[in-house]
This record gives C-alpha cells, sequence and structure tokens, in this order.
C-alpha cells in the first residue's frame, strides 16, 4: 500500500487547487452576475466601489481590474464622483505594483476633478494617496504637506475615520525619517481615534506601526505587547496574511533577545500561513529566519538547508535582498568551513545581487526627480494658463471702460509681464537645476559602484588567505587585483570637479573657514548641500542610517552648530 502514498497525496492535492480554482471562479462569476443585474450605471459603479472597500477585498488579484471597470463605465455615464473615487483605487492599485508614475497620473487627475467639483472627502483622499506616493520614494519634503493638507479637510469634515487615517501618516513619514518621539506621537493620537470609533482595520494598523518604532528602538518588551495585540484582532478579521506577518515580528523579536525555543514555534508557524496562502515573499523571509536561528543555536547544517531554500525562493522570483541576504550568510558560513570554492560562489551572487538592488534604488531616485519634474512643469503650465484666462478677462473688461482706466491697464499689465518673465526664469532654473541634480546623482552611483568593487576585492582577499590549493590562490589574487584595478580613484575628483562646477567655490570657502573638515565629511557636506536626505544618503553610501546621523553629529560640531535651531543643510546652502 505505501508505494501509492504518493499518488494519492498527488491526486489530492490536485483536487483541491481545483476546488480552489473553482471557487474562485465561482466568486467572480457571481459577482460579474450581480454587478450586470444593476441597470442604472451610477448603482453599479457605487457597487463596484463599496466591494472594493471592503478589507477582505483590497488586496484581491483582480482589484486593478474591477477599478479600471468602475472608472470606464463612470466614464461612459459621465459620473463624477464615480470617476473620482475609481481613480483614486486605480491610483492606489498602481502604487501597490511599484508603479509610481502611473499613481501619481492618477492621483493628480482625481484632486484636480475633486477641486473643480468641491468634492472634499475625494480631495482630502487625492492628497493622502500623492502623500504616500512621495513618502515611499523618500521624498518628504513633499509629503507631508499633503498629509497636513487631507488632515485639515478631514477636520473640516468632522470625519474620524479619514482623520485617523491622515494621522497615522504623518505618524509614518516621521517613522521612515526616524523622528521616533514624533512618530509615536501621531501614530497614538490615530489610535486612540480609531479606538473611539471601533474601526479594527485601522486599530490593528495603527498597532503594527507602534510596534516598529518600539522594535527600532530596540523597545522589544513593549514592540512585542503591540504585535501581540494587533494578532488578536488579525485572528478576529481572519486576516491570515497579518497573522503571518505579526507572528514573525514576534519571532524576530524572540530571535534577538536569544529565545530561541518560542523564536523557532513563531517562525514556522508563520511559515505554514505563508504556504498556505501561497506567498512566495514571506516564505522566503521566513527560510532566513529559521536560518539565522539555527545559525544562532550552531546547527550549521540546518542553518545552510535554510539559507539555500530562501536563496532558491529569491532567484525564482527575483527577490534580490533575499538573495544578498542569503548568499551573504552562506559566503560566511563556507568561509568558515574554509570551503573556499563554494564561498567564491556566493559571494559572486551576493555582488550580483547587490548590484540589482542598487539599480532599483537608483531607478527609484530617479523617478523621484521625474515626478518632482513632472509636477513642477504640470504645476507651471497651470498657473500660466489661469494667469492667460485672467489677462483675457481683463482686457474685455478694460476696453469697455479703458478711458477710466487706462492708467490702471497699464499697469496691470506691466506687473503681469513681469510675474511671467519671473515665472519662466524660475521654470529654467528648475529644469537646469534638476539636470544638476541627475547629473550628480549619476557620478555619486559611479563612485558607489567603485566602493563595491572594492569591498568584493577586500573579500576576494580574504579567501585568497583561507585558500589551500596554488591554483586557486593564483586565480584569486589575479581576480582581486583586476577588480582593484578598476577602481576608478579620480571617480571622487569627477565629482568634485562637477559639483564645483553647479557650486562654484563651496569647497574653497569650508576649507577656508574649517581648515580641519576631513575628505568625507566635505563629501558630506556636498550631498547635504545637495539637501539629499539621510536615507538618501545611506543608501547611496552603503552606510547605516546611525552612521549617517553620527558623522552629521560630528560635523556640527566641526562648524560650530551645536544648536538643533540651526538647520545644517540650511547653514551649508548659505555656503
Amino acid at each position: 500500500m505505501k508505494p501509492r502514498l504518493p499518488l494519492f497525496l498527488l491526486i489530492l492535492s490536485i483536487y483541491c487547487s481545483q476546488l480552489i480554482a473553482a471557487e474562485g471562479f465561482n466568486k467572480t462569476d457571481s459577482l460579474n452576475s450581480a454587478w450586470n443585474k444593476i441597470k442604472n450605471p451610477k448603482e453599479k459603479v457605487d457597487a463596484i466601489l463599496q466591494f472594493l472597500e471592503k478589507p477582505e477585498n483590497q488586496f484581491l488579484d483582480d482589484t486593478k481590474d474591477y477599478a479600471k471597470r468602475a472608472y470606464d463605465i463612470s466614464q461612459q455615464s459621465d459620473y463624477s464622483r464615480g470617476k473620482v473615487n475609481s481613480m483614486i483605487k486605480l491610483g492606489n492599485c498602481y502604487y501597490r505594483s511599484s508603479d509610481y508614475n502611473k499613481a501619481m497620473e492618477f492621483a493628480q487627475k482625481s484632486k484636480e476633478m475633486a477641486e473643480d467639483m468641491n468634492y472634499d472627502k475625494e480631495l482630502a483622499n487625492s492628497f493622502n494617496l500623492i502623500g504616500v506616493i512621495y513618502s515611499e520614494l523618500g521624498d518628504y519634503d513633499n509629503s507631508s504637506p499633503y498629509f497636513f493638507k487631507a488632515l485639515k479637510l478631514f477636520e473640516k469634515l468632522s470625519d474620524k475615520e479619514g482623520i485617523a487615517r491622515s494621522l497615522g501618516n504623518i505618524g509614518l513619514d516621521f517613522y521612515d525619517q526616524q523622528a521616533y518621539k514624533k512618530a509615536l506621537e501621531y501614530l497614538s493620537n490615530s489610535l486612540s481615534i480609531a479606538l473611539s470609533i471601533d474601526n479594527q482595520i485601522l486599530i490593528k494598523k495603527q498597532y503594527n506601526n507602534i510596534a516598529d518604532v518600539y522594535a527600532d528602538q530596540q523597545k522589544y518588551d513593549t514592540a512585542v505587547v503591540f504585535f501581540q495585540k494587533a494578532l488578536i484582532i488579525e485572528k478576529k478579521l481572519g486576516d491570515k496574511m497579518g497573522q503571518g506577518i505579526s507572528i514573525m515580528n514576534i519571532g524576530y523579536i524572540q530571535m534577538n533577545e536569544g529565545n530561541f525555543k518560542d523564536a523557532f514555534l513563531n517562525f514556522q508557524q508563520s511559515l505554514d500561513i505563508a504556504t498556505e496562502l501561497n506567498n512566495h515573499l514571506h516564505m522566503a523571509k521566513c527560510y532566513i529566519n529559521l536560518g539565522y536561528c539555527y545559525y544562532g543555536v550552531k546547527n550549521i547544517p540546518a542553518s545552510l538547508t535554510y539559507f539555500n531554500k530562501a536563496l532558491l525562493e529569491g532567484q525564482k522570483n527575483g527577490y534580490y535582498r533575499v538573495i544578498a541576504q542569503s548568499a551573504n550568510m552562506l559566503n560566511q558560513m563556507h568561509t568558515e568551513k574554509h570551503d573556499t570554492l563554494n564561498a567564491y560562489k556566493y559571494v559572486v551572487l551576493e555582488k550580483l545581487a547587490g548590484d540589482s538592488l542598487f539599480a532599483f534604488q537608483k531607478q527609484k531616485l530617479s523617478s523621484k526627480l521625474e515626478l518632482q519634474y513632472l509636477y513642477e512643469k504640470k504645476e507651471l503650465k497651470k498657473q500660466l494658463a489661469q494667469q492667460a484666462k485672467n489677462i483675457i478677462m481683463l482686457i474685455i473688461i478694460f476696453s469697455l471702460i479703458a478711458g477710466i482706466f487706462i492708467l490702471g491697464l497699464v499697469f496691470s499689465r506691466h506687473r503681469l509681464k513681469s510675474k511671467l518673465v519671473l515665472l519662466e526664469t524660475e521654470k529654467i532654473k528648475s529644469e537646469l537645476d534638476i539636470r544638476d541634480r541627475e547629473l550628480t546623482v549619476n557620478l555619486i552611483s559611479l563612485i558607489k559602484k567603485n566602493e563595491m568593487l572594492a569591498d568584493i576585492s577586500g573579500k576576494l582577499r580574504q579567501l585568497e588567505q583561507n585558500a589551500k590549493g596554488v591554483e586557486a590562490k593564483e586565480s584569486l589574487s589575479q581576480i582581486s587585483q583586476e577588480l582593484r584595478n578598476s577602481t576608478d580613484d579620480k571617480m571622487l575628483n569627477e565629482f568634485s570637479r562637477r559639483f564645483q562646477e553647479v557650486h562654484a567655490g563651496f569647497y574653497e570657502k569650508l576649507l577656508k573657514a574649517y581648515p580641519d573638515l576631513s575628505q568625507n565629511e566635505l563629501k558630506l557636506c556636498a550631498f547635504l548641500r545637495l539637501n539629499m536626505s539621510t536615507k538618501d544618503i545611506a543608501e547611496l553610501t552603503g552606510q547605516q542610517l546611525a552612521s549617517i546621523d553620527k558623522a552629521r553629529y560630528r560635523l556640527r560640531k566641526k562648524l560650530n552648530l551645536p544648536s538643533s535651531e540651526t538647520n545644517l543643510v540650511t547653514f551649508l546652502s548659505q555656503v
């Protein structure tokens, strides 16, 4: 009978898959059937949007198709409110799929239409969406104003749910910038309102966000309490994915505290949920955490198994961060075993994944600059169009009473002409600034690549020392030498030269006033002069956020800026 068991399990799994697929088709068919029975186009659009508003339906694979259907129907039936809400839904869908340009396109369209139609709630939701997109790109100068605009509108409407969402978004903005005190203040206020209206989705969301803030500060006891509170609600709501994430977060804290026994149980439970949901990214993260756990208890064979599983998932699905993390640990463990050949293989994999991650970050930064440019250009065009309308109206009015207001007309036209010249000048300056920033980012990208090559060269030298065979040592030495030769020491000088073309005399003025500044500190000054955030600098230089913060602190002391009231970026922009 034993040989028949695998066949039985195979048949059973196929049968279950067919049942699940059939269930999905049946659900879609029943939805389409229900919506097709609604004859009024506006009612049909509202029915689709109400379906998408339900928490359990917000992350369905068909969400974008449903939102597009609502958008098409509202366009055909000239249903403006439905069209605005459909565009907000589509913007959210594109945001979740990392298509930020498309997401911003729908967000801006919904904002403009909501403004024209005086739809305050929809306008506030558009503001929140625009803010979330900017925040994801690390552009906090643009994200925060939109979150506060949304908050102001929701307060005007006395919309408590909207207020809570906006406060939560502002809190996450502060969290991303490591302003933990402010983040907790806004997230706690959001949680209080969510509790007062008993909005379970918002409550568990803020529990998780607050837990993340405490975990970042290594206040693990408090973080676990909030993760557990979120987990209770996720179980109540039947939010399987949320449960898996919360359980994994709890396990991660237990592992950091050395409680490997409970961490193993939680990681395995989280893995079971991810496997049930067929969520490969979450499965890969569980494999990595289990690998760390086994490494922590010195079970190297089991650790290797799980890191290899994570690596396989990463390679199959293009999860470059997973590949880099897994390859790094596999390289470390094989190096410890003096397995030079395998260690080198994983060094190469880690390097390739790092290149892909760096390219993604560069693309993300380029998207940020492109969005800024397009937004500024669009706003300028809108202002010019409005001013053109005003000029035409003024000409018509003043032509009827030209004899009386001739002096006023001359003065007004002169003032409008000055404004147009000023706006055109600002437009040219803005375009030049963007080209300068793009040029600088490309140069910094090349510097980063050279630093990565130098790091790989160092690892190869380490492998060369551990290698046993003469041929292996010679090969590794040759590769290391080639990598060292490929690093271009002139790159930083090239960056400095280009930077001086844009900001002439910047280094000279700094060194004249503060001659003890080091080359690294001058480089940091240049980054800050370009108004780059701590997060952007960390991504470009490969340093930890904490290291950048320490460097900034030391720089403030050297520049004699002990007072926190004096902004470092503002100070450098005036040099």
